[in-house]
């Protein structure tokens, strides 16, 4: 039998830009120079858009959005929480304000704080409760005030700790304990001490444990993942104690992260091979002079949904069960008495709230991408689209001679929506939506085979695009390295997630 008669070329994988064209000479099979496309020209072709969902349409997500600071009422449930009930997440922090609870000494007012949990309760999200800050009352103060150093202030904590466990225990399932105790502004009156936090979610832990049985214990909540602070959380025996390890990984090009997460990751695994790992907090201003942010810029509207997108994508790739955004809405007057201004949230707060394109990129991602996400075992490439692919390209990258593209980063997911390829460029996000490049992706997919109908789903806009023409080139015999992906051909490359789905799961 031929080599040509044992190959089986099927229309189903490559893409054009949307305002390119290809042009290529005629297929020759037996030339391994050639193009695998037949001649043609073609544009990418806009046939819908993604269709919104609330989070009350499924039952699971790895994305979270910020609800904190309601503790110092820096922003109103009312106001806002109209806009969350149509943003398609599955998580929400809360933090528990025991200052703003007890303001009389003895006298619990839990009104506020019911509204915060009911309100999202009712519109499917499940709010989580970070258990933090000391009361002026037991502590010397309040934000970042702990209770370690003196016994009455940790009496009035594990009391307060008591209190909330019974009333919430029937809709609160995790609990996390402070808030970046390794940041001197979150840990007083004394210096950032590991022990002593270690201590603080021993007491802490326990007590909620002895309320509500069933609970899940959160601790760490790191900022930016010190190394040295968190080997000792975990040699101090942290990890008897907790469930979840979350971390908040602010930066300004949100990959350059991956090694310490990764790092994280594997420390856990000596010390409790079931602790799960949480980005529990991480956002980027939309715009200049914003308080809580210490990165680079430059900071625009998009690219604060950009870096969004990037960050959710990239903590799924990574396979971390929950990522999170912070937060809802910005937040004026931060920190209280300031006057200055927190710029992260995905609603404007003045001169009336309104979404940002961070909060549409939610809505968009959120709606494609939910259940119980899985990193497909699947190795995907991509070189410059300068010329059509041909086999001889295919050959190399099979063979190990040819390297994919610096700065480039993709994962195939398992989602309820079916597979979903998700891929970009991980150079510092622009302001503008232009192509960085145009690219050819290779997928070689271990566990099925690929994606049978692929479209284009672009989760910054909600469109949805028809792929071009192009070829998968499967052989007979399978024992061909070179004959084994699935090659999307003259596809956009942008700074931001694309998504490649199958046609009928999204339109």
């Amino acid at each position: 039998m031929s080599t040509t008669s044992r190959r089986t070329f099927i229309k189903a994988a490559a893409v054009l830009p949307l305002a390119a064209q290809l042009h290529n000479s005629t297929e020759n099979r037996s030339n391994p120079q050639s193009p695998w496309v037949e001649s043609a020209t073609r544009t990418l072709v806009k046939i819908g858009r993604i269709k919104l969902k609330a989070p009350s349409e499924f039952a699971s997500s790895p994305f979270g959005i910020g609800c904190e600071t309601l503790d110092r009422d820096l922003w109103k449930p009312s106001e806002v929480y109209p806009w969350i009930k149509s943003l398609p997440v599955k998580w929400a922090r809360l933090q528990t304000g025991w200052e703003r609870v007890e303001k009389i000494k003895g006298t619990y007012d839990w009104g506020w704080l019911d509204e915060s949990v009911d309100g999202l309760v009712n519109v499917g999200i499940n709010p989580f409760f970070n258990v933090g800050y000391g009361n002026p009352h037991y502590s010397g103060g309040g934000v970042g005030f702990h209770p370690m150093n003196d016994t009455k202030a940790l009496s009035g904590w594990k009391n307060f700790v008591r209190l909330l466990v019974e009333r919430y225990r029937d809709r609160i399932t995790h609990y996390e304990i402070w808030n970046e105790p390794n940041l001197g502004g979150f840990w007083k009156p004394d210096a950032p001490d590991p022990a002593k936090y270690v201590a603080l979610v021993r007491e802490t832990a326990s007590l909620i444990r002895e309320g509500h049985r069933e609970a899940v214990i959160v601790g760490g909540v790191v900022s930016r993942l010190p190394q040295t602070y968190i080997r000792q959380l975990f040699e101090e025996g942290i990890a008897e104690h907790i469930d979840i390890f979350s971390f908040h990984p602010y930066t300004t090009v949100p990959e350059h992260y991956n090694a310490r997460i990764q790092a994280l990751q594997k420390l856990a695994l000596q010390y409790k091979p079931t602790l799960q790992i949480w980005q529990g907090e991480n956002g980027y201003p939309s715009q200049p002079g914003s308080t809580g942010f210490s990165g680079e810029g430059p900071w625009t509207e998009n690219i604060q949904a950009k870096n969004m997108l990037r960050r959710l994508l990239t903590d799924c790739s990574l396979g971390l069960p929950m990522t999170l955004w912070f937060l809802i809405v910005d937040i004026h007057d931060y920190p209280k008495g300031s006057g200055k201004v927190n710029y992260k949230g995905v609603l404007r707060a003045k001169p009336e709230i309104s979404p940002k394109p961070a909060y549409h990129a939610l809505q968009h991602l959120g709606s494609v991408i939910h259940g119980h996400i899985e990193t497909r075992n699947a190795i995907l490439q991509a070189m410059q689209a300068s010329q059509p692919f041909t086999e001889a390209d295919y050959r190399a990258f099979g063979n190990g001679e040819k390297e994919s593209l610096s700065n480039f980063q993709a994962a195939l997911f398992n989602t309820d929506m079916g597979p979903a390829l998700a891929y970009w460029n991980t150079e510092k996000a622009a302001d503008t939506l232009e192509d960085k490049a145009q690219i050819h992706l290779m997928l070689w997919d271990w566990e099925t085979n690929g994606i049978h109908e692929p479209v284009l789903v672009d989760p910054f806009t909600g469109a949805i695009y028809e792929l071009g023409s192009s070829s998968r080139m499967n052989d007979d015999d399978k024992w061909r390295i070179n004959q084994e992906a699935q090659v999307f051909q003259f596809i956009p490359l942008r700074d931001y997630p694309l998504l490649i789905m199958e046609k009928g799961n999204v339109v």
